[in-house]
């Protein structure tokens, strides 16, 4: 009997495009019903994008990295998280910049971006000086990441917090009713994981034809497969004109990847750090002080977004250029 994973196999050039399809609905559908429940609820469209959007988006990373590491394939599954990071910042913000000039409110240059800065750093330590990541790694990332949900909720609910007080403004124009955005929330998940899927092993297929490494693999093609739900939510956000949609959603996303994805796969198995994983932290961590300097007044502008997105095009040149020598 033909499974659906060996039709998508077989058939991968039509996984690519119904996948990007199913990506673009359903990103239009998660903005849409996420803005509808934003508005009833009073609550600002950056804590909306930095919660349910950003866990949206990276539910295909958590999908697969957890199956990759219950089939023990942990390169692919740290090469996910790590590309998956520096896509975000790299190529979704970047189009992002480019197609909208994305204004950045204070709260998440003060406050979000520094914290997204200061996980990176820790689970990049973590990362370079031991040997493998085991479950005890990822108790201290989830604790971090309760820390930091915390931290949302609390400034939510803050009646003085800039979050708090943006979210008055959401009150005003037609709205959606509040079912309906629900629906439109979770029909959107359930496209953009539906698709994530269908586009990965479409990309995942022709990239092992080629004889590409498991690493390499991760890092490159899968993570920008995976990352397509927040290209798709977040240039459909930025052309609607949600930037704080936007922005919020890269930056929970890499947060989530990092924090919640990267220990629920660590309770599945134990991962093995690769000899040349520094080169890939390196590169995460400057894109993400690039991208983070780039916000400091409090826009990013399409220039800016320029530079992101070389700096991305830059980094998949010299890896393939470094692998191939």
């Amino acid at each position: 009997m033909v499974t659906f994973t060996t039709f998508a196999e077989d058939w991968f050039i039509l996984s690519l495009l119904v996948g990007v399809l199913l990506l673009i609905f359903g990103g239009n559908w998660l903005v849409e019903g996420g803005v509808a429940i934003a508005k009833h609820m009073g609550i600002s469209l950056l804590m909306i994008g930095l919660t349910i959007v950003a866990f949206s988006t990276s539910a295909p990373e958590l999908a697969l990295n957890v199956i990759a590491v219950m089939n023990g394939n942990g390169e692919l599954a740290i090469g996910n998280i790590f590309g998956s990071n520096i896509a975000n910042l790299g190529l979704v913000l970047g189009i992002g910049a480019i197609i909208c000039k994305l204004p950045v409110t204070g709260q998440v240059v003060r406050t979000e971006f520094p914290i997204l800065i200061g996980a990176t750093a820790i689970v990049s330590g973590v990362a370079y000086y031991v040997t493998e990541l085991t479950t005890a790694w990822g108790f201290l990332f989830l604790g971090m990441f309760c820390i930091a949900m915390w931290h949302w909720f609390k400034q939510g609910k803050s009646g003085k917090s800039i979050i708090a007080e943006e979210a008055k403004e959401l009150t005003e124009g037609k709205t959606l009713p509040f079912g309906v955005g629900c629906i439109m929330l979770v029909g959107g998940l359930l496209l953009l994981g539906l698709g994530g899927k269908l586009t990965e092993i479409g990309a995942v297929t022709a990239a092992t034809n080629l004889g590409i490494s498991q690493m390499v693999i991760g890092v490159t093609i899968v993570a920008i497969a995976t990352s397509l739900p927040e290209v798709v939510t977040t240039v459909i956000a930025a052309r609607k004109g949600h930037p704080d949609l936007a922005v919020g959603n890269v930056v929970g996303s890499n947060l989530f990847n990092m924090l919640f994805v990267l220990p629920i796969s660590l309770f599945f198995g134990s991962i093995s750090m690769p000899s040349d994983i520094g080169v890939y932290l390196i590169a995460m961590c400057a894109i993400t002080l690039i991208a983070w300097k780039f916000t400091t007044d409090e826009k990013i502008k399409p220039i800016e977004g320029g530079v992101l997105l070389s700096l991305y095009a830059a980094f998949l040149i010299a890896l393939v250029i470094w692998k191939s020598a």
